[in-house]
């Protein structure tokens, strides 16, 4: 290989070029190699290519990198909510002048009036329907997980069981996603190339009868997806087209997993392993099968009239409200609960908009679990410990903003309140009142301070657990 390049004179050899230097062969170096020395590494000040002081893994091969950068950037709920409630120069200027919010936002002070119970089932109600699996059914599946954690082939079971109810319970949400899929594709295509793609969308049955899933499948994959397909290779289109289609073949994926066949092979092969594996009698798996259908019945239809006001709101502003700084306020909190959403995110996120006795205030709680081997037995570190942790911040009316971190380890559990410094005359004072509440509800704590706060923080500067997963993430508490 030292000698792939030869060099063949055209001219007779003279006294000038005797003289010159001769080119070495192995100074040569051949086109495809790449200097190491030339490779400019990013610089470390960029704040752009910082990750957080927190222990995240980095994968070149992964989106993570791109989720923590999004992370450092993505707006704060807290901080567009807090405009709607405690700003009133913001709601007098912007809301109050909108026809499309004004209405609505009176409905949604409204419907955020609560009591104490009201507060609480308001919670519930988030946390029962933070995911599509809780309930009676999931906790059974849950614990009988933690009991076989062990057990690869129930993982297997379980996986695909999970992944085919999640697609059967959402098949409305997927078909949705589709339609807005092939709207975006026709506005992005040239006209001429519209009508065709018409004719093909309308072949789409919209209603539920028996066989409406096989034909929307075989018209997407055998019709539409080749169109398209097409019109991007010979085009050259590798713009918001190929972004759509993305997301159009990522549901007809979902839709395909829907199926009630598929549902109903993954429900029998998780009934049959766990009756025959767990040696669960014929009453216990009866039960199973109920709490499953109580389970899919509830949460079909609970419902929380607060929650739907401010989603209507929140929808309302960005796609009807001609009052540019509401659509950006809007915006932004679409953002931020989408992004809560995360699968990188192993943690149940709440909030709380709330009227009070009259005095107005927003919260958000975090809360999630990590696992600390403290044990120096190797049988022990195959159980490490769990730390359940809970971060909540508010921010009261005329108060200020608060926050609190709760730490449950072992039995033990720690406490710390972070109160505004208008406040920091009355620590004491209310550590003694906070300690006889604590008292009053029988709750013991091992650790309790309160600070003076000196400056917010994120969810992600409280938990440290925000990493990598290989080949799953726990997003149960």
């Amino acid at each position: 290989m030292d000698n792939n390049i030869n060099i063949k004179a055209t001219n007779h050899a003279s006294d000038n070029n005797l003289n010159k230097p001769k080119l070495k062969t192995e100074q040569v170096t051949h086109l495809d190699v790449i200097d190491p020395t030339k490779v400019i590494k990013p610089a470390k000040g960029d704040p752009s290519n910082q990750t957080g002081k927190n222990p995240l893994n980095y994968n070149p091969n992964s989106v993570f990198d791109k989720f923590i950068k999004s992370l450092q950037d993505s707006p704060g709920l807290s901080e567009s909510a807090n405009k709607l409630l405690l700003n009133r120069q913001f709601v007098n200027r912007n809301i109050k002048g909108d026809s499309v919010l004004n209405s609505l936002f009176e409905s949604f002070l409204t419907s955020i009036e609560m009591n104490d119970t009201e507060i609480l089932n308001f919670l519930k109600f988030q946390q029962e329907s933070y995911t599509k699996f809780n309930g009676d059914f999931f906790n059974s599946l849950r614990n009988l997980l933690k009991s076989n954690y062990n057990n690869k082939d129930f993982k297997i079971i379980l996986r695909n069981f999970l992944r085919s109810y999640d697609c059967f319970v959402s098949v409305d949400d997927t078909y949705k996603s589709i339609n807005a899929a092939l709207k975006n594709i026709e506005n992005s295509m040239p006209d001429i190339l519209k009508k065709p793609l018409n004719e093909l969308i309308s072949k789409l049955i919209t209603d539920h009868s028996a066989n409406a899933d096989e034909i929307n499948l075989n018209v997407l994959k055998n019709d539409i997806l080749p169109f398209v397909g097409r019109y991007i290779s010979k085009m050259n289109d590798f713009g918001p087209v190929k972004n759509y289609v993305s997301v159009l073949i990522h549901n007809i994926v979902r839709l395909e997993s829907a199926s009630k066949e598929n549902f109903s092979d993954d429900l029998d092969n998780l009934f049959e392993f766990i009756k025959y594996n767990f040696n669960l009698d014929d009453k216990s798996m009866e039960k199973l099968k109920l709490s499953l259908i109580d389970t899919y019945e509830n949460s079909s239809n609970i419902k929380n009239n607060s929650i739907d006001t401010f989603l209507k709101l929140i929808e309302s502003g960005i796609h009807n409200s001609d009052n540019a700084v509401n659509k950006g306020v809007m915006e932004d909190m679409t953002d931020s609960l989408l992004f809560s959403q995360n699968v990188h995110i192993p943690l149940t996120h709440m909030f709380m908009p709330l009227n009070y006795n009259g005095m107005f205030m927003f919260s958000e709680i975090w809360i999630g679990k990590e696992y600390e081997d403290y044990n120096t037995n190797k049988k022990d570190k195959q159980n490490p410990s769990e730390t359940y942790k809970a971060f909540i911040t508010f921010d009261i009316q005329n108060i200020g903003y608060f926050e609190t971190t709760f730490v449950l380890r072992e039995s033990k559990l720690s406490l710390e309140i972070f109160v505004p410094g208008n406040l920091n005359n009355y620590i004491e004072s209310i550590k003694n009142d906070l300690s006889k509440i604590l008292n009053k509800n029988s709750l013991s704590v091992n650790e309790f301070n309160v600070y003076e706060i000196v400056k917010k923080r994120k969810f992600n500067d409280v938990f440290h657990n925000i990493t990598e997963r290989k080949s799953s993430v726990d997003v149960t508490v």
